[in-house]
């Protein structure tokens, strides 16, 4: 028999390809792997296992929950491409929020008003956004997602002082408490979410590394 608001959570954002089964507060399964590279090797099974281990069929879920980045260009692209296919193909929705967001939900129990997420970016810099803590809710962002210098995030944070948490705080020198993201937050955070506010579309907050080519010499029309 389906079991009713049954949640299938993905996120591969980083290294970490990670799944979890969450029906109201009971987690059903969870499986979460530091693999670096082979997300779209390792992520369809892994959601099998979990499937097998609820004793659950894919048409008992209700709606899937995505992170949607920043994260690895790969990565990304394959958890977006397996909840999107699974939701068209299961005729569920399919909720998407940005990692920052989620990993700031998980500093909620961390104490302190303000949380600084960082994540690992490229060429030295992190993607940084600061949250107001907001316990178990989704939090509330106090500035636009921007990929920055370490030296400008730790700026913002010398200004304000709070949690820091994501896998860019080494960029800092600091121990992120919180690290990576949990899929049973993520699927509690999405379960009362309007899927048209939160698309499962990939959010990009660094310009693209290779631009259009300009033509050498005028062309003539």
């Amino acid at each position: 028999m389906a079991t009713p608001g049954t949640i299938l959570a993905i996120d591969t954002c980083e290294g970490s390809c990670s799944a979890a089964l969450v029906v109201g507060e009971r987690v059903l399964a969870k499986r979460s792997e530091a693999i670096g590279r082979g997300h779209a090797e390792r992520l369809l099974p892994m959601i099998d296992e979990m499937f097998a281990e609820a004793g659950l069929v894919y048409a008992d879920v209700s709606r899937i929950a995505v992170t949607i980045g920043p994260g690895t260009f790969t990565g990304l692209r394959i958890g977006l491409s397996v909840a999107r296919g699974l939701g068209l193909a299961l005729s569920k929705p399919v909720v998407g929020l940005v990692s920052l967001q989620v990993l700031a939900a998980q500093a909620g129990a961390l104490g302190g008003a303000r949380v600084h997420t960082v994540l690992m970016g490229r060429g030295g810099q992190a993607f940084y956004q600061a949250f107001t803590a907001t316990g178990d809710a989704l939090p509330e962002s106090t500035g636009e997602p921007r990929s920055m210098d370490a030296a400008d995030i730790q700026a913002r944070i010398d200004v304000e002082p709070g949690v820091v948490i994501g896998s860019g705080a080494a960029l800092l020198g600091d121990d992120a408490a919180v690290a990576t993201i949990d899929p049973v937050v993520l699927a509690h955070l999405a379960a009362s979410l309007d899927p048209a506010a939160y698309p499962p579309e990939p959010a990009y907050f660094r310009a693209a590394d290779a631009v259009k080519a300009k033509a050498l010499l005028p062309i003539e029309q």
